[in-house]
């Protein structure tokens, strides 16, 4: 089992949930992949592995492992939520508006944020999601020459 799986079910066991078959399996996609993944993704992952995981059943896992902290639920502008481990440390992102590339940004580019809006509005147990959204170069440079040819 790997490393994040038994951490989280040692987590649930502490918030007195059990690890079922079902929650397992929702874990092991959401950590197997190497990207943030749609309900839609999940739902597609998981049902290819057991046809007879229900809906409903994926998206309550979802929401408690998101309530446990298990999980991370991103919201990307003009996207569905996507989802991640949350056993990575806690990082922004760049989302290209065109072709909906994802670019992971680190925590520490803002600074200490955190310990500011602590102080000056006395906000506690802060978590930080920037997206910021705008073009990769790649469209950049496409969208200009599309201008250029108009």
């Amino acid at each position: 089992m790997h490393h994040y799986v038994k951490s989280s079910n040692e987590m649930l066991r502490k918030k007195g949930y059990r690890l079922t078959p079902q929650r397992h399996m929702i874990l092991s996609v959401i950590q197997e992949a190497d990207e943030h993944l749609s309900i839609d993704q999940i739902i597609e992952r998981v049902q290819e592995r057991n046809p007879y995981v229900s809906l409903s059943t994926i998206y309550r896992t979802l929401e408690l492992l998101r309530e446990l902290g298990l999980v991370r639920e991103n919201h990307l502008p003009g996207e569905q939520p996507h989802y991640e481990t949350a056993e990575s440390t806690e990082h922004h992102h760049l989302v290209c508006r065109r072709c909906r590339t994802i670019i992971h940004l680190e925590d520490n580019l803002l600074g200490n944020l955190h310990e500011q809006l602590q102080q000056q509005h006395a906000f506690h147990g802060l978590t930080l999601d920037l997206v910021a959204a705008g073009y990769c170069d790649a469209c950049w440079k496409k969208m200009q020459q599309e201008q250029a040819a108009e």
